[in-house]
């Protein structure tokens, strides 16, 4: 679950530092997916798989915040730099 976690994390930072809202929105949707299949359709609506698919998602739009935070700074600094 850990790696699950920073895995999510660097997407989630890949994505706010290069793309924008659509693409959260998509991976979200994936993720949502994804935690619902590898946790078994029999426990779907099983509050430990509920509560990790939560987690996953609320990993990822905290990671691309903090993307979109780094990649406004780092454009910002190319810019007075140049």
């Amino acid at each position: 679950m850990l790696w699950g976690l920073v895995a999510v994390g660097a997407i989630g930072i890949l994505l706010g530092f290069r793309v924008r809202a659509p693409a959260l929105i998509v991976m979200t949707a994936v993720i949502v997916v994804v935690g619902a299949v590898a946790g078994g359709i029999g426990s779907l609506f099983d509050w430990d798989r509920l509560l990790s698919i939560l987690l996953f998602v609320v990993t990822l739009q905290c990671a691309y915040l903090l993307g979109v935070f780094l990649g406004v700074v780092w454009r910002r600094t190319m810019t007075h730099e140049q």
